[in-house]
């Protein structure tokens, strides 16, 4: 088992990987981070916007807005609605 020291989404190989959903805390620190490095490293990232949070709700939603210039940020209900079609 490897154990990650650093807060880094990639520490391997994502073969075959295009598009990447971004879910979790501290929506203005690892998320926005993480969705950033994926959209330098050549994939599409995809915040999913009701499935981050962050303890600083002001902070968690200038994230969103930030992060909105570089990759899509959606609510869950529409992937999945975009995806069921």
């Amino acid at each position: 088992m490897r154990l990650k020291s650093k807060i880094l989404a990639f520490t391997g190989h994502l073969h075959d990987v295009l598009i990447i959903l971004f879910t979790g805390i501290a929506t203005e620190y690892g998320v926005e981070h993480s969705a950033r490095e994926a959209g330098t490293r050549g994939f599409y990232p995809v915040v999913v916007s009701d499935c981050v949070s962050s303890s600083d709700k002001t902070a968690h939603e200038m994230a969103l807005r930030i992060i909105s210039h570089v990759c899509l940020v959606l609510p869950s209900k529409d992937i999945m609605e975009e995806w069921a079609a």
